[in-house]
Order: structure tokens, then C-alpha cells, then sequence
């Protein structure tokens, strides 16, 4: 291995050990807390959903919170705090916007404006579930919002952080509520995806280059929230860092996780008729190419960042992570697997080959994409 590879190797070892013993311990313990505030949640449908969140994609909070590995150790508690409250929130709203509903995107953006007001301290709060069948969670999201606020406010670069991560707040909403309103009315024939999806996501202030789907992908992917959140937790941080590392995130950093999360989950995806971003490429070979694309991206996203050696060290933990994910290698994920390996370089596959050792998937604790 090359000594860059190497150098990139030991700093996802030490991001790692950091992650495990500073990070994953108090995230537990917030989800247990988290767990039985749900269990007192009286409406029966909204608890239910509430639990099932916590239980199946828990794991979405453990790695998201991965971020925090970026913030200083004085200030790092507050960080996770409000991580693990928002992706809390962010599973639970995904849940509940998968359900049939007779607005079903209204109600999903409404819903999502949750995520807006979490970290909007001090502003005043929309009614979430003013569209939504069932209303009362006896305060569950109110909780999580109201947590995730206070402990974003007592951060030292929140002011300069806030405009920044609150537009990456509003990308995930809209990202998540216009991705399930479209699941369903995917087309036989790529392109041919969901007009509202494909609208909105064109819309999207972004750099050029990259497919509508790319584009929504990324949008929906909290990670971008939770970087930035990372970043409001060191004092040195200005507006124009946060537009930095925003940047770096939306599109094609968020967009490749999301995209390698759809593509381990294709099969299963197309079986349950889930909505899946994989499929508006025209075929395998495609979908091997624009990944790779979006991975040179991603990498040289990562240049202009101050702690741009623990931001790379989390890029290829999270490929190293989907990469080494167990499943049959279908047509679409062999030959991006591979166009992955190789755009990302040695020590990505030094990662995949030691996490695959560590399986069943869900041992390899770093941050995923959509949280489905």
C-alpha cells in the first residue's frame, strides 16, 4: 500500500478508537433514554412507530454520530446530544412518512419541519402533525426538538454554523418527504421516475454535473446536518467554514452515501417496491461509472476542510462499510464495487476487507445514508 494509503488507514484507526470509546457510549445511553420516553407515548400508532424506529434503525444513530469524532472533547457531549436527538428524529419522521396517507407529501413536509425548528433556537415551532392522522406522542418529538435546540445554543460557534446547518435540515426533509410520496411510481424505464421528485431535485442550488437523482439523493441524507453540527461545537469555526463543509456534503458526499445504501439495498428494494435511487441509472455499468465520479468528488470535497484528515477518514469508513455490507453481487453492485475500490484507493479496501471479517453488517458501526 502506498504511503498515503497507509497514513489514511491509521487515521480511520485512531478516528475509530476515538468514535468507540468517546462517542458510542453516550449515544447508547441517549437512546436508552430515548426508548423510554417512546414507551409513554399514548397514542398507540405513534408509539408503535416511535419504538420501531428506535429499535430497527438505531443503528443510524450510533453512526451518524460518528461526526462528533470532529468536535473538541470539552464540547463534544453537547454535540452528541444533539445529534442523537435529531437523527432520533430524523428515523422517526422517516418512519412515519412511509405510512399511506391521502397528502402524503404535505404530510411529510409538514412533519419534517421538525427538523428545521430542532435547530432554530429560539424560534417559535409549526404544528407538525397538523396533517397527520394520529397527533398525540405525549410530547416525544416536542422532546426531541427542545434537545437538540438547547444543546446546538450552548455550542461556540452555533451563530456562525446555524443558517448553514438549518439549510441542510430543510435539504433532508424535503429530500426525505419528496422520496416517499414517489415510492411506488418508479417506471420500468430509467428517467422515468417520479415528476414531482425530479422537479424538485432540479430546483436544488447545486454545482453542475450531476444527475437530478444524485442531487435528491444527497439532499436526503442527514450527514451533512451532522457535520455541520460538529463543526458549531469548535470556537474557531466562521460562516464561511460552514458553507465550506456544507459544500462538501451536498451534493456528493451525501449523495454517495446514499447512493451505496440504495445499492446494497437494490434486490430488496425492487422486491418490496421501496423507492430506490439505483434505478434511474440506465444500467450496472453506468451506476459503476457515476459513483465513481461522485467518490473523486467526495475526496477533493474534502481538500479545503481544516480537519479535512478525520472528514476523509469518515468518507472511507463509509465506503468501507457498504462495500464490505454482505449480499449477493448483482449486476449493478460488482462493477461498482470495484469502480469504487479504485477511485477511493488502497486503504478503502484495507477498510471493507477488515469490517467484512467483523459481520454481520450491522457491527460496522459508521455512518449510513437514507436511514430506511
Amino acid at each position: 500500500m502506498a504511503a498515503d494509503g497507509v497514513r489514511e488507514a491509521v487515521a480511520v484507526a485512531r478516528a475509530l478508537a476515538v468514535y468507540r470509546g468517546a462517542v458510542v457510549p453516550r449515544v447508547r445511553a441517549g437512546l436508552r433514554h430515548w426508548e423510554s420516553v417512546a414507551a409513554g407515548i399514548p397514542d398507540p400508532v405513534l408509539r408503535s412507530h416511535a419504538l420501531a424506529a428506535l429499535r430497527e434503525k438505531g443503528l443510524n444513530v450510533e453512526a451518524t454520530a460518528v461526526f462528533a469524532i470532529l468536535a473538541p472533547r470539552r464540547t463534544r457531549p453537547a454535540a452528541v446530544a444533539a445529534m442523537t436527538a435529531l437523527q432520533v428524529a430524523v428515523d422517526y419522521l422517516d418512519t412515519l412518512g412511509e405510512q399511506p396517507s391521502a397528502e402524503l407529501l404535505a404530510n411529510g413536509l409538514a412533519l419534517h419541519g421538525a427538523l428545521l425548528d430542532a435547530l432554530s433556537p429560539g424560534a417559535p415551532v409549526g404544528d407538525w402533525y397538523r396533517l397527520n392522522p394520529q397527533r398525540d406522542d405525549g410530547g416525544y418529538l416536542a422532546a426531541l426538538v427542545t434537545t437538540c435546540r438547547e444543546a446546538v445554543a450552548t455550542l461556540p460557534a452555533a451563530d456562525a454554523v446555524l443558517p448553514a446547518v438549518r439549510q441542510a435540515a430543510r435539504r433532508c426533509g424535503e429530500g426525505q418527504s419528496h422520496t416517499h410520496a414517489a415510492e411506488g411510481t418508479i417506471g420500468s424505464v430509467a428517467g422515468e421516475g417520479p415528476a414531482e421528485l425530479e422537479s424538485w431535485a432540479s430546483g436544488l442550488k447545486a454545482p453542475a454535473g450531476y444527475t437530478w437523482w444524485e442531487l435528491a439523493a444527497g439532499a436526503s441524507s442527514s450527514v451533512a446536518a451532522h457535520a455541520l453540527i460538529a463543526a458549531a461545537a469548535d470556537a474557531r469555526t466562521t460562516p464561511a467554514d460552514a458553507e465550506t463543509i456544507d459544500a462538501a456534503y451536498f451534493p456528493p458526499i451525501g449523495a454517495l452515501t446514499v447512493l451505496l445504501d440504495d445499492l446494497v439495498d437494490r434486490d430488496e428494494d425492487l422486491a418490496t417496491g421501496a423507492h430506490n435511487y439505483t434505478v434511474y441509472y440506465r444500467d450496472g455499468e453506468e451506476a459503476a461509472t457515476r459513483l465513481a465520479l461522485l467518490a473523486g468528488r467526495a475526496r477533493s470535497a474534502t481538500v479545503p476542510l481544516r480537519d479535512r484528515g478525520r472528514h476523509r477518514a469518515i468518507l472511507a469508513g463509509v465506503a468501507g462499510f457498504y462495500l464490505a455490507a454482505p449480499g449477493e453481487r448483482h449486476g449493478y453492485r460488482e462493477p461498482a464495487t470495484e469502480a469504487l475500490l479504485r477511485a477511493l484507493g488502497p486503504s478503502v479496501r484495507l477498510i471493507a476487507a477488515f469490517m467484512r471479517r467483523r459481520q454481520p453488517r450491522s457491527e460496522a458501526q459508521w455512518p449510513g445514508g437514507t436511514g430506511k
